[in-house]
């Protein structure tokens, strides 16, 4: 993958950072330091340095996946700041640009409500949850899944299963992504894939029964934190991954969903 064209980086920070608008210089690495650590900051330069260039530089220290992702999620859902942001107008267009740049066509795409942001704040929470409530913790697992490949399914204009069933949803999203076995996907990824999903999908069964409404039968709560981790973070996992499959070929998939 190559790195996000240099032109359209400056597009994004004369959009992000121009004068009292947008990100603060104490707030750009703040941001970019989410993807990945080691960006620069502005005590990092031996004279001052303007927001835009910082931003440029920050960007620049990025793998090109995570340079896009990061943009992606910049468009998408730009983070609280005192400053102005751009307007929905103008990510939008940031955002057809940068699906450009990536090779597929702009026709199509629309800003999302799923971004890497999102997940990992959502991951976040119910990673909080296992010390006092390994149930909840549980359970958040598999309402984030659930609400990736939901969120997913409607934009690429697709029905989401309401079985309740969370393996078949994630079967759902895969295919919907182009990254099911069947669709040409390695079996190494397939297994590992499957194997996530259903590790969510049965501690979330058990979370079922021992949750705040229910009880197992003896009458017990899930106390095993070992088990609750490994519900939280496959879930995290699960999800993280199905968003960066779908952010840069989201234009792509809802132009053949229309076909």
């Amino acid at each position: 993958m190559k790195p996000v064209d240099a032109n359209l980086v400056k597009q994004f920070a004369n959009a992000f950072c121009f004068g009292r608008n947008g990100l603060s210089a104490k707030e750009i690495p703040e941001y970019f330091s989410q993807y990945e650590s080691g960006v620069p900051t502005a005590a990092s330069y031996e004279m001052s340095v303007t927001k835009a260039v910082l931003f440029v530089d920050t960007v620049k220290a990025l793998s090109p996946e995570n340079q896009y992702q990061a943009l992606y999620d910049l468009c998408d859902s730009p983070p609280e700041s005192k400053h102005k942001m751009p307007s929905e107008a103008e990510r939008l267009k940031l955002l057809q640009a940068l699906v450009m740049a990536d090779g597929k066509s702009p026709l199509a795409v629309k800003l999302s409500a799923v971004t890497l942001q999102g997940v990992r704040s959502q991951w976040f929470i119910a990673a909080s949850r296992l010390p006092n409530n390994p149930a909840s913790a549980i359970t958040a697992a598999r309402t984030l899944v659930e609400g990736v490949c939901k969120t997913i399914l409607t934009e690429l204009g697709q029905t989401p299963d309401s079985s309740g069933e969370l393996t078949t949803l994630v079967k759902q999203a895969r295919a919907a992504l182009c990254i099911d076995a069947t669709q040409g996907a390695s079996q190494n990824v397939h297994q590992i894939l499957s194997g996530l999903g259903q590790i969510v999908n049965g501690l979330a069964g058990l979370s079922n029964k021992a949750g705040d409404r229910h009880g197992l039968a003896t009458g017990a709560k899930i106390t095993d934190l070992s088990l609750a981790a490994l519900a939280v973070h496959a879930a995290g996992t699960l999800s993280l991954f199905l968003v960066r499959a779908y952010q840069p070929n989201r234009c792509k998939q809802k132009q053949e969903s229309k076909l």
